[in-house]
């Protein structure tokens, strides 16, 4: 019984864990693909809000950006990842 719930417990911190690590080339992938939401997104902006919004993803992009040319994609990844869930862009 103490081994079931040990595992339990595992699974439990292991499915609410961040993300596990990308390498750069998922990083780039992320990237390219909420950039170019993004921008599909700032196209059909219809408000200034709307275009307020886009543009502050696209801030949170260039963080990630920064992330990655540092040499740490998976910091770069933790933020596409955050900025499609915020903005309710799919990764798949």
């Amino acid at each position: 019984m103490k081994k079931l719930i040990v595992s339990v417990a595992v699974l439990v911190a292991l499915s609410t864990s961040p993300v596990l690590a990308c390498d750069q080339q998922e990083a780039v992938d992320l990237m390219v693909k909420v950039s170019t939401a993004l921008g599909e997104k700032a196209g059909a902006a219809k408000t200034e809000e709307d275009s307020l919004k886009v543009a502050a993803a696209n801030a949170k992009v260039n963080e990630g950006g920064e992330a990655l040319s540092a040499g740490n994609p998976d910091k770069a990844c933790e933020i596409y990842r955050a900025v499609a869930q915020e903005e309710g862009i799919p990764l798949n």
